[in-house]
């Protein structure tokens, strides 16, 4: 692990045993990530799209290329901000590209990446494609469940501005 990326306050899944988690070690391989992941599940689950985008993409750049972490959160930034431009901008060009280029990271990793259903992000992404509505009222399933925000997801992504 990467002492950049060990935060001990980083609670264990809900649910299961993701990729990521550290089983034996009762800890996750980067604690910063699944924190990051957290957060920006929970905002996308609240439609606060741009905020979901700014924790996962500040997260990406503890990361080098080609990784299963860079590739997920890289992924995950293209799917925040496709939704973005989607529901804000109705820019349904904009999201298809977005979401292509998430589909491309998305494929190489693990199907349950630090809790999230990544085969779910993946088949939405490609009914998306083809009916842009599949984004309105998308919930991403973390740790088996579907949670939204609450005020510290917030402060969390109000912190990554300063």
């Amino acid at each position: 692990m990467d002492d950049h990326t060990r935060d001990d306050t980083v609670d264990p899944p809900t649910a299961g045993s993701p990729a990521g988690w550290l089983s034996e070690e009762n800890r996750w391989e980067h604690d910063t990530l699944r924190r990051a992941t957290v957060h920006g599940v929970r905002l996308f689950n609240s439609e606060a799209y741009h905020d979901s985008h700014d924790c996962f993409e500040a997260e990406w750049y503890n990361y080098g290329r080609g990784t299963p972490e860079s590739r997920f959160l890289r992924g995950m930034v293209q799917v925040a901000a496709g939704a973005y431009k989607h529901v804000d901008f109705e820019n349904d060009d904009g999201m298809r590209s977005l979401f292509e280029t998430a589909y491309g990271y998305l494929l190489a990793v693990p199907e349950d990446f630090y809790g999230v259903n990544v085969p779910d992000v993946r088949s939405r992404i490609e009914v998306a494609m083809e009916d842009p509505s599949a984004v309105d009222g998308w919930q991403i399933t973390l740790d088996a469940a579907r949670p939204t925000a609450r005020p510290v997801d917030y402060e969390y992504a109000e912190a990554l501005e300063e």
